[in-house]
């Protein structure tokens, strides 16, 4: 199984200042053969989101690494 992430760039954030930014969010990550199947896992598990342009993009592994911001 391969691993994808789903996110929009729809939608807006602020910042701390409360400064609108633009940006994207992370909806899912899901697994499946393909990214079709992953997506239909996506539907599933996430009904209620209301976004209409998702992107889906294939991670090369899963390592997470974590930074500080100073």
């Amino acid at each position: 199984m391969k691993t994808y992430i789903f996110y929009t760039s729809e939608g807006f954030t602020q910042d701390n200042n409360l400064i609108d930014t633009e940006n994207c969010q992370i909806l899912d990550w899901q697994k499946g053969k393909d990214e079709k199947e992953a997506f239909e896992n996506f539907k599933k598990e996430n009904p209620h989101i209301s976004f209409r342009n998702i992107k889906c993009q294939e991670l090369a592994n899963e390592k997470v690494y974590y930074f500080n911001y100073k």
